[in-house]
């Protein structure tokens, strides 16, 4: 039986057998997590419900459960794990399966424990467990006012009586940098403070400890308006009088006997701390320089990290020729290279390395940061710096505390050498800044699914789907060969039309087929031709269209994910800023900046100037967020809007250009949204006419039948394009289009 794991106490996190499972972003992952935060409990329907919508569920709360329960139960083949019970759900599972059964299991041996050490070692591993704020990825007010709290002081707690555990064991040095950055991240936690001042004073440093009194006196008098508690009180006094702080009160809550009746062993203290310290402060009074000789004396082989290059890497001719030649240069050329998700960014930025990395006699680097990696955070610049420095020689008591010293040291070490660095999904310009050279002979390749304008002096190359004949060729390289004999070429043309020209989804679409004997190119194209279930087709393993995409969603803010959604409902090809204002029910100004914002992160595509459009499967996935997501009236009352917006276009524009037959037409109805702005109404006319067409052609989802007539009797179809034809030349294609749609209403006809 596989070997499912979960993990909540950071970003939620399942796999199986050791590999990542992707989990569905949206309700399903809410539920998924309010079950794991009462494991092997029945959580009621009522909370689940509370949970996953806050004050606003959906009209039939249980089925949407039931269904997404369902999802659930598929997507990660937890069917024996999530058990129906009388009144809601259960989560079974054992210890080794969950990290909260595991914290909780660690911290209830802790408070057993005989002896201080052993103590110490359980509350260690239970600590360790957590690897950020518990459910950190999980959007749900309810859940983190409700379920993380106590949870997020259990941690505390654990953290506050291992430190004093590791004070009484004589680690004090060692806790103060951690000190500071608890005090930092819980600046109201009183004992925390205690902490950081006894640890400063027992390692000398009692000025420190009286600035850090300071501190946390004006931040209670400014936050709370109270005055410092009396163990901080006495404390300071002991500071102020010149005795040890371990000496002026024990820490609690310390037992003064351990359980066998013996009193515990407290380690000395440290009879080379006078030492360490003395090497501490010559080492921080060192610059940069210095340090960066230093590094250099301990790099023995120059690093070679790129990964093993694409096997079947097709095409991208242009982009590798500015890439190859930026290798040329004699200053720090940084390419940052952008794309949607699964468009081959990172295969290109590793082939192209590899032809280049000759050229650069000190070797490579390749650095994921983690901007875009499902259910784990992006990388920490100065955790990053801190590994890249290891690697390039920097011994590890080197390398300076804070990331402004640690950047600088890094463009030191690396301004005398010759170094290709790969800086693989990046997240942000934030995020990569540090990470750059400032001067000598290296190449920067970023990889983001961002475009990354805020980066001076950086050449963006854009990766887009690949063309037609690049992509058949995808397709044949990687599917079985014996699997394309006799296959007619127009069936892979149109194999890799319905992957929207996308590698990731041709690879994908041709691992289906490899791992399928039975199947044919069409059968594959079959099953690619059921639009509904599209996105279901194009996985292999732990690899899928979907999970990709779910990844970019997950960086959105809310309002991005809203707009994400309803713009995936319109049935149109592309869309305008005054159109989405409508959809959103939002200014113009406030649609553009979303819009704008889904560009930088290549979920939208501007393919001339303001309008915007989805790629294919981008909008197959935003249509099934949205239906997950969103209520039924939001839905509704969505489409009613955009439908609102063209049909008063439309009519507008007409009675501008025919104001004779105003009488003749139906009038519509009065709304609240404006008419579009039109200084030529026939080149609006012709603009629309795409979407106008699509509209009154397809109408809206199923479930709305009655909104798709209402926009066929208010758009004078045959009228527009009859108009169109005569003013600017429409093809009769769409004039028989519009008179044969399914949707017309007969008076247009």
């Amino acid at each position: 039986m596989a070997a499912l794991r979960f993990s909540l106490l950071g970003p939620l996190a399942v796999t199986c057998d050791g590999t990542h499972l992707s989990v569905p972003v949206g309700k399903i992952r809410v539920l998924l997590a309010a079950l794991l935060l009462r494991p092997n409990q029945v959580v009621p329907l009522d909370q689940l419900t509370e949970r996953m919508w806050g004050q606003r569920p959906p009209r039939n709360p249980r089925r949407v459960v039931q269904t997404n329960i369902v999802r659930l139960r598929q997507i990660l083949g937890l069917s024996e794990v999530i058990q129906t019970e009388p009144g809601g759900y259960l989560a079974r599972l054992e210890p080794g399966q969950l990290d909260l059964l595991e914290f909780q299991q660690s911290m209830r041996l802790a408070a057993d424990a005989a002896t201080p050490v052993l103590e110490n070692r359980f509350l260690h591993e239970a600590l360790a467990l957590w690897r950020g704020p518990a459910c950190a990825d999980i959007e749900s007010d309810a859940l983190h006012q409700i379920d993380v709290p106590p949870l997020t002081e259990q941690r505390l707690y654990g953290l506050e009586r291992r430190i004093d555990l590791d004070i009484q064991l004589g680690e004090d040095a060692a806790l103060i940098a951690e000190l500071r950055g608890l005090t930092a991240e819980h600046p109201l936690r009183e004992r925390l403070w205690v902490q950081l001042m006894t640890t400063l004073c027992r390692t000398g440093r009692q000025a420190e400890a009286l600035e850090a009194y300071r501190t946390v006196t004006h931040l209670l008098k400014e936050e709370l308006g109270i005055d410092p508690g009396a163990e901080l009180r006495r404390l300071h006094q002991a500071v102020l009088t010149q005795e040890h702080a371990h000496q002026a009160r024990p820490l609690s809550p310390a037992p003064s006997k351990a359980r066998n009746g013996r009193q515990p062993i407290l380690r000395k203290e440290d009879p080379a701390l006078g030492e360490l310290l003395r090497t501490w402060r010559e080492r921080v009074s060192l610059t940069q320089e210095h340090l960066a000789a230093r590094a250099c004396r301990n790099v023995h082989a120059a690093p070679r990290q790129l990964p093993t290059d694409v096997g079947s890497f097709v095409g991208r001719e242009p982009e590798l020729v500015v890439l190859v030649r930026a290798g040329d240069t004699t200053t720090v050329p940084i390419i940052a290279i952008d794309g949607m998700a699964g468009a081959g960014k990172t295969a290109l930025a590793v082939h192209a390395a590899h032809e280049l990395a000759p050229r650069f006699p000190d070797g490579n680097l390749f650095i994921d940061l983690h901007g875009y990696t499902c259910g784990a955070a992006p990388a920490d610049p100065a955790d990053t710096l801190a590994r890249v420095l290891g690697v390039l020689g920097v011994p590890g008591e080197s390398i300076p505390r804070h990331l402004d010293d640690r950047a600088a040291l890094y463009r030191s070490v690396l301004a005398d050498k010759k170094l290709l660095i790969v800086l693989d999904n990046a997240a942000d310009e934030a995020q990569v800044r540090p990470l750059l050279p400032g001067e000598g002979s290296c190449l920067v390749l970023i990889t983001s699914r961002r475009r990354l304008v805020g980066l001076d002096g950086a050449r963006t190359v854009t990766v887009d789907v690949m063309p037609l004949t690049d992509a058949v060729a995808l397709f044949a390289a990687t599917a079985a060969r014996q699997r394309l004999v006799d296959t007619p070429a127009e069936a892979l043309t149109e194999v890799v039309r319905w992957c929207g020209l996308l590698p990731l989804a041709i690879r994908l679409a041709a691992a289906r087929l490899n791992a399928h004997p039975a199947w044919s190119v069409s059968h594959l194209l079959e099953r690619l031709r059921r639009r509904q279930h599209r996105l279901s087709e194009l996985h292999a393993g732990q690899r899928s269209v979907t999970a990709a995409l779910d990844v970019s969603y997950r960086t959105l803010t809310t309002a991005e994910r809203r707009a994400y959604r309803l713009l995936g409902l319109h049935a149109g090809v592309d869309i305008t800023p005054d159109a989405a204002a409508a959809l959103l029910a939002t200014t113009v100004t406030r649609a553009s900046v979303l819009l704008d914002r889904l560009l930088e992160s290549h979920l939208l595509q501007e393919h001339v100037p303001a309008r915007y459009r989805f790629h294919d499967l981008i909008s197959a996935h935003a249509a099934e967020e949205a239906v997950a997501e969103e209520s039924e009236a939001e839905q509704r009352a969505a489409l009613s809007r955009l439908l609102d917006y063209y049909s008063r276009g439309a009519s507008a524009a007409i009675d501008r250009l025919y104001p004779y037959e105003v009488d003749t037409r139906p009038r519509i109805d009065p709304s609240r949204i404006p008419t579009p702005p039109m200084a030529d109404a026939a080149g609006w006319l012709k603009a629309e006419l795409p979407n106008l067409l699509a509209l009154a052609r397809h109408g809206f989802p199923d479930r709305f039948p009655s909104l798709g007539p209402g926009l066929a009797a208010q758009l004078p179809i045959r009228r527009v394009v009859r108009l169109l034809a005569r003013h600017r030349g429409v093809l009769q294609g769409d004039l028989a289009t519009a008179c044969t749609s399914d949707n017309a209403a007969p008076a247009d006809l």
